[in-house]
């Protein structure tokens, strides 16, 4: 197709030739130049289609350079657009620009930017290689991605533009809008129509208010939904809250980062350093606004210092009164003094010793007091 235009243009780009040597001062070295480089456009617009018609590109350029044998050009302040199955995908524009391999291959260079029209994502970079047989689109060389969700730097990109998913690498720092969600890894994955980020090498998760940081999380894999505003985080978790101070620890949390609830569905555990406290639960919902946990289907805890434990079938803590609720089969432990309680309910502060157990009529309080020694 390359050729098959060159032979459309052919005429009009051979007047424009003759316009230049004219103005030269040698003429004759000139046209030596000119068969040398093959032939030169201005002002031109190019075009590849495959074996079944189809556009593949289309190029609006300054300048065009072609080798030869016309299979390579070299182009100079390049706009156009990218299309597969004869769907416009993308609408660049770069300073320079190659064609190579007969029209097979695309390269640009310097102050690229490349518009996806279907999900209005926006990629900027120094380097782009667009291989439309592959429907790969490769960009080196300080990578800028941009959307109504989520913005992201990197060392490289590779954009498949049949599943519309870009896969970032080296150095990332991806930040989504309302809240602010910071993600920083070396590899993650877009799947920018579906409006969803995966990670799934060690990363690191802040979320700011105001600029503020409120929550942070490192981990090893992590699907963040933008729409829905919901992380699901597997692997070796570490979360923590800054306000209320409280740290979590389990191997996949439900994070509703713009309301800052997490739940957990496998064994997690709770920690407030602060007040002593620590409790495990086999599920937990926490929401850090509220200030409130629910521990449920069996809750271990303690506090201060181990010489208070609990056993209960459900707990809830309010992390700002440092009130806990147990309810079912709870076992309340103490030192100093010594004893045990088992009741159906305990309320009180666990690092105070202040808890009050009780029954119901047909299961009554059990006390048990160990004597000093």
């Amino acid at each position: 197709m390359l050729k098959n235009l060159l032979g459309i243009i052919l005429f009009l780009s051979l007047l424009g030739c003759q316009s230049e040597l004219g103005e030269e001062s040698n003429p004759q070295n000139t046209s030596k130049r000119e068969v040398e480089q093959g032939l030169v456009l201005y002002n031109a617009t190019l075009e590849q289609s495959n074996a079944d018609g189809q556009t593949l590109w289309k190029l609006s350029t300054e300048k065009a350079v072609y080798s030869q044998d016309n299979k390579t050009a070299k182009l100079t302040n390049v706009t156009g657009n990218l299309f597969s199955n004869g769907e416009l995908i993308l609408q660049v524009s770069a300073k320079t620009g190659d064609i190579e391999r007969d029209g097979q291959e695309i390269y640009l260079e310097q102050d690229i930017i490349a518009v996806d029209p279907r999900n209005k994502a926006e990629l900027k970079s120094n380097q782009l290689e667009w291989r439309p047989q592959e429907h790969l689109l490769i960009l080196r060389n300080n990578i800028t991605g941009n959307h109504a969700k989520l913005t992201v730097s990197a060392k490289e990109a590779i954009y498949n533009t049949e599943k519309q998913l870009l896969e970032v690498k080296g150095n990332i720092t991806a930040t989504t809008s309302k809240p602010p969600l910071q993600l920083k890894t070396e590899r993650l994955f877009w799947q920018v129509s579906q409006d969803k980020v995966i990670g799934d090498v060690p990363i690191e998760m802040t979320r700011y208010e105001d600029k503020i940081i409120t929550d942070k999380l490192k981990t090893n894999q992590a699907e963040v939904d933008l729409k829905a505003n919901i992380a699901v985080i597997k692997g070796n978790i570490e979360y923590q809250s800054l306000q209320p101070p409280l740290q979590a620890a389990t191997s996949i949390l439900y994070w509703r980062y713009k309301d800052r609830i997490i739940e957990g569905k496998k064994p997690i555990k709770l920690v407030q350093t602060e007040d002593d406290m620590n409790l495990t639960g086999n599920e937990a919902n926490v929401n850090l606004k509220a200030k409130m946990a629910y521990l449920s289907k069996g809750v271990y805890g303690e506090a201060a210092k181990d010489e208070v434990k609990i056993y209960a079938d459900d707990l809830t803590w309010n992390l700002e009164t440092e009130i806990v609720e147990a309810n079912g089969n709870v076992y309340y432990e103490q030192k100093n003094p010594d004893f045990n309680l088992s009741g159906v309910k305990a309320v009180g502060k666990l690092k105070d010793k202040s808890v009050t157990v009780s029954g119901d009529y047909e299961n009554k309080v059990v006390t048990e007091i160990y004597p000093q020694e």
